[in-house]
């Protein structure tokens, strides 16, 4: 990548012309820092600079959609009315807030409305870029190499998903024979074979330098590759757009495209259930000035090109102009959706089997003597339902709050649960959590828990909610949804340090996977790895029966729950991990057993300066580090 450094990232903001809330100003930093208060929430960014960085540079053109929120739209069998803007440009409207469109010219007045009136500088520092469907060549090896092994696959691990039915792409992903990953360095997909431990390279598919592979699939004899293109358009505006190619992979030798499909915006999130892709992305229009941008994707004919406006809606008091995509793909014989676009950007992705929920939150800031730095989050929700390829806005919603990742939401029955931290007038956390109906109507809620916390983690289970909120301890909830419109908490334990991460080992365990904390003379830091092990059998008295500490340990898995590998047959769990600051990396495997954490393995590697996944296959898990692309095994 070009540019690779600070200076570059700095002019991306700047080309942006990104500032930060007068909140966050150097002075009135500094006057806080006076008053002698200290902030106890903590940062939690990985220690591993070089894959934060990584990270950082592929985001920073597109930093601006995080600025603003989501707001959407609902397509639920409204009744539509006419309004006018002030330039007298027809907008049609709903009596549920939704703005559908009819002509281009209305979309535009609409984001002369919501966009800012001077000229942002776009982007200006050395991008070469190309076809937004180009790439370069593949690399191959002798086909007889991928003969090795067997046409049967081995046992072998699976990215952890958070809905059983519903796949998640990785940055690493294994068939039992091969194991497929994205260097986090260079613009290029690795197929390696893999047998008794040992790894060799088969195949390499490589991009122009403006293809970011970010994310991958694999469905029987197909590969699926998402990236991100960041390009300039015929009118000369820099933009981004997302890709997906399928690969017929049955020989890994040769990898050879199948299906291609684009549609606007960076990359955001995805989702595969069955041989259906789901692609959601985010479109700015931050930059662009008096001629705005209309979402493209592929359509049936193959061809690249505007969405109708028809496709596109928008929420009306809202000042978000960006756009969410949301498009559908079949891998296997190609067939596309009728992508959507809604204006406003989003936060979090939920999928369940039917439906898939994009959230986004407007921040409304408050400064007083009480509470210089409060904040108002109102949480937007939309609501699409999945038919194969047909996609449809069936609902939206607002709860108040922010989420704190995907697992803070949940589908049961026919209601939306979804649990949030918001701001007091005083400027502290509270959190409550929700429960909509299938219009995304509220039917009830369990308000303002856990004041002066945040949330953590959550895990639904049945009738159940396990949340873990943070402070200076970390409390878990019970909470009981069995009746939706009279959620109650039954029970919570405290334990120190905090979990990001719940997952269930059987009706009466809880293991959760986070950090362990100190204490010093800045306040309370993180400074390992922590597992904890809750007994939820009693949900009015849950108990902590288990800790374990790794002082100096870090893991993906606390800030990315597909790094966790779960062994079900052999009865173990992995997780990838660097050791002593840094010095040396490998993996923990520990098993969960009669009610106590039983460490198995402690595998450290000569070999990877860091892991970022590990992964199994029969007896063998392989660790890998994807920015130095190497690959190093141990046999359990």
């Amino acid at each position: 990548m070009k540019n690779n450094d600070f200076d570059f990232i700095a002019e991306k903001f700047e080309s942006e012309n990104i500032s930060a809330p007068d909140a966050l100003s150097e002075e009135n930093i500094k006057a806080k820092i006076e008053e002698g208060t200290s902030a106890k929430s903590i940062v939690k960014f990985p220690k591993n600079n070089k894959r934060f960085f990584k990270a950082t540079l592929s985001v920073a053109a597109a930093i601006a959609l995080v600025v603003v929120s989501l707001t959407v739209v609902n397509h639920y069998g409204s009744r539509v009315e006419k309004v006018k803007p002030s330039n007298n440009t027809e907008i049609t409207q709903s009596n549920e807030d939704i703005l559908y469109f009819t002509s281009y010219d209305e979309i535009n007045a609409l984001l002369k409305e919501r966009l800012p009136k001077e000229e942002s500088r776009l982007f200006k520092n050395g991008w070469t870029v190309k076809s937004a469907q180009e790439y370069d060549s593949i690399a191959t090896a002798p086909e007889s190499e991928t003969a090795a092994i067997g046409a049967s696959a081995a046992a072998h691990s699976e990215t952890y998903k958070q809905v059983e039915k519903v796949d998640e792409a990785d940055i690493v992903k294994t068939d039992g024979e091969y194991i497929y990953f994205v260097s986090n360095s260079e613009q290029r997909i690795n197929i390696c074979l893999a047998k008794d431990g040992k790894t060799k390279t088969i195949s390499t598919i490589k991009y122009k330098e403006n293809k970011l592979p970010s994310d991958l699939f694999i469905k029987d004899n197909s590969l699926v590759v998402i990236s991100t293109v960041q390009d300039y358009n015929k009118k000369g505006f820099f933009t981004a757009t997302t890709v997906v190619d399928v690969y017929n992979i049955k020989d890994k030798s040769n990898p050879k495209v199948e299906y291609e499909y684009s549609q606007s915006g960076y990359y955001k999130s995805s989702r595969m259930i069955n041989d259906n892709l789901y692609i959601v992305s985010n479109q700015s229009n931050f930059y662009y000035y008096k001629d705005y941008i209309i979402p493209c994707a592929t359509g049936g004919d193959g061809e690249y090109k505007e969405l109708e406006p028809e496709d596109i809606c928008a929420v009306r008091d809202s000042n978000n102009g960006n756009y969410t995509v949301v498009g559908a793909l079949d891998i296997k014989n190609g067939e596309k959706s009728k992508t959507k676009a809604v204006i406003g950007s989003i936060d979090e992705v939920y999928c369940s089997e039917n439906n898939l929920y994009i959230t986004g939150v407007n921040y409304d800031y408050h400064f007083s003597s009480d509470a210089p730095y409060s904040f108002d989050s109102k949480c937007t929700i939309v609501k699409l339902s999945l038919d194969k390829t047909n996609i449809k806005i069936t609902a939206t919603g607002r709860v108040k709050g922010n989420v704190n990742s995907q697992y803070s939401m949940d589908e049961k029955d026919g209601y939306f649960r979804i649990a949030t931290t918001k701001q007091t007038q005083k400027g502290k956390d509270i959190n409550v959590l929700y429960i909509l109906d299938e219009k995304l109507k509220e039917v009830g809620r369990v308000n303002g828990f856990a004041k002066n916390e945040h949330i953590e983690a959550v895990k639904y289970i049945g009738d159940m909610a396990y949340v873990i909120t943070y402070e200076q301890t970390d409390p878990l909830f019970i909470i009981d949804l069995s009746d939706p419109e009279n959620p109650e908490i039954l029970g919570e334990v405290k334990i120190s340090g905090f979990s990001t991460m719940l997952v269930p080992i059987d009706e009466k365990t809880l293991l959760g996977i986070g950090y362990s904390t100190e204490e010093n003379e800045f306040g309370e830091a993180t400074n390992g790895l922590k597992l904890a092990l809750f007994d939820i059998s009693n949900p009015a008295k849950p108990k902590v029966i288990g800790e374990k500490e790794f002082e100096g340990v870090d893991s993906n898995v606390q800030y990315e729950p597909k790094a966790l590998v779960v062994n079900s047959e052999k009865n173990y769990f992995a997780i990838p991990a660097t050791f002593d600051d840094y010095e040396t990396a490998g993996a923990l495997v520990f098993r969960v057993e009669n009610g106590k954490i039983k460490m198995l393995r402690k595998f450290s590697s000569e070999k990877l300066p860091e892991s970022d996944r590990c992964i199994y296959i029969d007896d063998f898990i392989y660790v890998l580090d994807t920015y130095e692309e190497m690959i190093d095994s141990f046999n359990l």
